[in-house]
């Protein structure tokens, strides 16, 4: 076999493991991190805020199919949800309540950057 074929054969290689990562990583569904505290309106922590994050999938038959994860504030008003999940394209949606305070609610989860700070005002 010759250099060139060599080279040639390497080369293809390498694009057809690229290619397969590439596929893979387009299949894989991600991790959703959403981390931060709960306020009121002067800024003091809230405590005892459900958190929930509601994932549906778009673009399948399963779009029916949504799962909820849940959490609350701490002490401080720190809360943490982590999601691994099923679908490859889903909407993420996110809600917060407190009895006494108006409810949150961010249609693109995903577009949120940590630490969040989730402000609450309180009902009318």
């Amino acid at each position: 076999m010759t250099p060139a074929v060599r080279l040639a054969l390497a080369a293809a290689a390498l694009v057809v493991v690229a290619a397969g990562i590439f596929v893979v990583r387009e299949r894989s569904p991600r991790t959703i991190l959403i981390a931060g505290k709960t306020v009121g309106p002067n800024g003091a922590a809230l405590s005892d805020v459900r958190v929930t994050l509601e994932v549906s999938p778009t673009g399948s038959e399963e779009e029916t199919a949504i799962e909820r994860v849940e959490t609350q504030s701490d002490a401080r008003g720190n809360f943490s949800i982590s999601f691994q999940g099923h679908w490859r394209r889903a909407s993420y949606r996110l809600e917060a309540r407190k009895p006494g305070f108006e409810k949150l609610s961010i249609d693109d989860a995903t577009s949120l950057r940590n630490p969040v700070t989730l402000r609450f005002r309180q009902s009318q």
